[in-house]
């Protein structure tokens, strides 16, 4: 489900620092608040995979090696494209290629087409000759004539690698993945069902955080902590964590609606 109501950080700043005892920042400064917020605005949207990135990169010529955007936890798609954001021309999607590695010139695979000498990963060149070395996750053939070069990636310790057959394919790199919502340091804007796990979230490591630091009002605190231990659930089913995710998945109206309309249509080529 998404939504267009979003919420600023203060509207969550005031409770958490009210509910844990604190609206004058005296037992922490506000940026602790802040960074509470934003860890569980990051821990929501790794769960619930909501929250979608995009990035444009110019095609890295010499290396192949584009650095994975900061609030990028999860890769969808990669396409190549010339022209600009306002205006995409001859645009192409990029495959996923297990076990690739490169860093600009020749790469390191499991399957390169010329694993003539090794007993598992036969040379699989398709061009019907079993002696051309060609990778057949790279090239497809017709007739030896070579009809479709694959563009692929792999990603390795935050870096998107990219093939040789992707350095003249296009000006620019897209890279669609999930985000979790804020890069580091950054304050977030909180979709409207993520408000009340965020409020718990950030209340109960609050209270923890203030009875680590004044051991002597520890016992007095201990009640409320496990109040919203309780309230929130992280790991259940039964608390504010599990209803948020469980909001951030359900389908929206128009995509329900949508699916059923797709499903009673039957086998669209017959009719039935």
């Amino acid at each position: 489900m998404q939504t267009g109501n979003f919420i600023k950080v203060d509207d969550v700043l005031f409770k958490i620092a009210g509910f844990s005892g604190d609206l004058s920042y005296k037992i922490a400064p506000k940026g602790f608040y802040i960074s509470l917020i934003a860890d569980a605005f990051e821990e929501l949207n790794m769960d619930t995979m909501l929250l979608e990135g995009r990035r444009d990169f110019p095609m890295p010529l010499e290396h192949l090696t584009i650095p994975l955007p900061e609030d990028c936890f999860n890769v969808r798609n990669v396409y190549i494209f010339d022209g600009d954001a306002c205006h995409i021309g001859n645009s192409r999607k990029v495959w996923h290629k297990r076990n690739y590695y490169t860093e600009g010139n020749g790469y390191i695979a499991n399957r390169t087409g010329n694993n003539t000498n090794d007993p598992y990963y036969l040379n699989d060149s398709l061009s019907g000759n079993r002696l051309e070395k060609h990778d057949k996750s790279l090239i497809r053939y017709a007739n030896q004539n070579n009809i479709n070069n694959i563009l692929y990636y792999n990603i390795q310790n935050g870096m998107l690698m990219l093939s040789a057959s992707c350095r003249h394919a296009g000006a620019k790199v897209h890279i669609h993945y999930n985000s979790t919502g804020c890069e580091v340091g950054e304050a977030p804007i909180i979709p409207i069902f993520y408000k009340t796990a965020i409020e718990d979230y950030g209340t109960e490591a609050a209270i923890r955080f203030r009875m680590a630091n004044n051991p002597a009002e520890a016992r007095a605190w201990l009640p409320m902590q496990q109040t919203y231990e309780r309230r929130l659930d992280k790991e259940g089913y039964n608390g504010s964590w599990h209803k948020a995710v469980s909001k951030s998945q359900s389908m929206s109206a128009g995509e329900r609606e949508s699916l059923e309309t797709y499903l009673n249509k039957g086998a669209w080529a017959t009719g039935r």
